[in-house]
């Protein structure tokens, strides 16, 4: 229960406090974040497949 408490004060409290203060980012003008957000996506997809697949094939090789 406490993991959940501090996940959600780490995560929630500070985004809920940036929605209303609503800062102007300039940073990300320009910056389509629906693309962002697909492409990190991606990205950790193909990482995670890639470390189940050595898990799975090479790991236990090295051992062997």
């Amino acid at each position: 229960m406490c993991q959940l408490i501090r996940t959600y004060l780490l995560i929630a409290v500070p985004l809920i406090g940036l929605f209303w203060i609503q800062p102007e980012m300039s940073l990300l003008k320009g910056v389509s974040l629906t693309n962002l957000a697909s492409g990190i996506i991606g990205v950790a997809f193909v990482v995670t497949v890639a470390w189940k697949a050595y898990h799975e094939f090479w790991k236990d090789r090295d051992r062997g």
